[in-house]
């Protein structure tokens, strides 16, 4: 079941990422830096990339929530608690 749901968060970030960015691989990015940082993209791609997230992942994720997918691992942390596990 983890494996799985790694999978699926994996492909979700990447299929989410692939809608703003699609050059960026979200394996080479730099877990901690910023989405901003490392690939330029400004706050209406983030919104955008949030709502793909949403979408890719098939969870609801808040406005209010936004500030915790700044970087790649920060949406990892968040998926694994929506999708119910540590």
């Amino acid at each position: 079941m983890a494996e799985e749901t790694e999978a699926r968060i994996e492909r979700a970030l990447q299929e989410a990422l692939a809608e703003i960015a699609p050059e960026a691989d979200v394996r080479r990015l730099d877990a901690e830096r910023s989405l901003h940082a490392q690939l330029g993209i400004d706050s209406v791609d983030l919104l955008r990339f949030q709502a793909a997230l949403e979408r890719t992942a098939g969870v609801p994720i808040p406005g209010a929530h936004s500030y915790r997918l700044s970087t790649p691992a920060g949406c990892r942390r968040y998926l694994h608690e929506r999708l119910g596990t540590d």
